[in-house]
């Protein structure tokens, strides 16, 4: 069940007070110039200062880190705001981009592309260097809140970003290159001898046992894995036991 803002409750009974007393008691004294010329002045005030007033509640709430904002592109070519305190906004936006990565926390060797899940394995290193800014601006002002949640966040996206640059500095570019060639030559040399395998006949884990690094590359693999499921999988509540026993995305 849904829960309301306490204002929201406030609001309401205020109403049903207002609306009692109207029903219950004589309000024609009211009913002189001066006090309706003094409502009119007093709301013509307020409704004049109330543009600044939410301008200036909203300022207090992103420099005090209540709040952080951020934008997304619609399909439409609009715009959505999104407001929310930032290590809530962060974990959010990061659970629902793992979720489906499923490579990042369990690669299958005899079903995976090794081209595709680099591609994959890129784009997230490229989504948490731009997204860990919401919380890098905190850093630089000085100033950790939330008891500590950003600073982990921060320090866990550290450790993703350099586990990942790690992983495809030593092996995207040699991959991708030998990947290319056997592909354009439609060829591919086995490791230990023998005729030629064709490239596009062939199915795509049986043509990756023969790149050069084969073993180099899946245990770098392994290493990935079990870093997002001991440390990313708890930090960001990514449902991963939705992938035991099935190879979806």
């Amino acid at each position: 069940m849904k829960k309301f803002h306490p204002l929201f409750w406030g609001i309401v009974l205020i109403i049903i007070a207002v609306l009692v007393v109207c029903s219950l008691y004589d309000l024609s004294f009211l009913n002189t110039t001066r006090f309706f010329q003094n409502i009119k002045l007093v709301s013509t005030f307020f409704f004049g200062i109330l543009p600044l007033l939410v301008l200036v509640g909203f300022f207090l709430l992103l420099m005090t880190n209540k709040w952080a904002f951020k934008i997304e592109r619609l399909s439409l070519g609009g715009f959505n705001l999104m407001f929310d305190n930032p290590a809530r906004l962060y974990k959010r936006t990061v659970r629902s981009f793992l979720d489906t990565k499923r490579s990042l926390f369990k690669i299958d060797l005899e079903r995976d592309n090794f081209d595709e899940t680099l591609t994959s394995f890129y784009k997230t290193y490229e989504f948490f260097r731009e997204e860990m800014k919401i919380l890098d601006n905190e850093k630089k002002r000085g100033r950790w809140s939330n008891k500590g949640e950003q600073r982990e966040l921060y320090n866990v996206t550290n450790e993703i970003v350099q586990m990942l640059n790690e992983f495809l500095t030593s092996h995207q570019n040699n991959y991708r290159r030998w990947y290319k060639r056997v592909a354009d030559t439609d060829s591919v040399t086995p490791i230990n001898g023998g005729a030629v395998i064709p490239f596009h006949m062939t199915p795509i884990t049986e043509v990756q046992k023969h790149y050069y690094r084969y073993r180099e590359i899946c245990d770098g693999f392994t290493r990935v894995n079990q870093f997002f499921k001991s440390t990313v999988e708890g930090t960001f509540e990514v449902n991963t036991k939705k992938w035991e026993g099935s190879y979806n995305a």
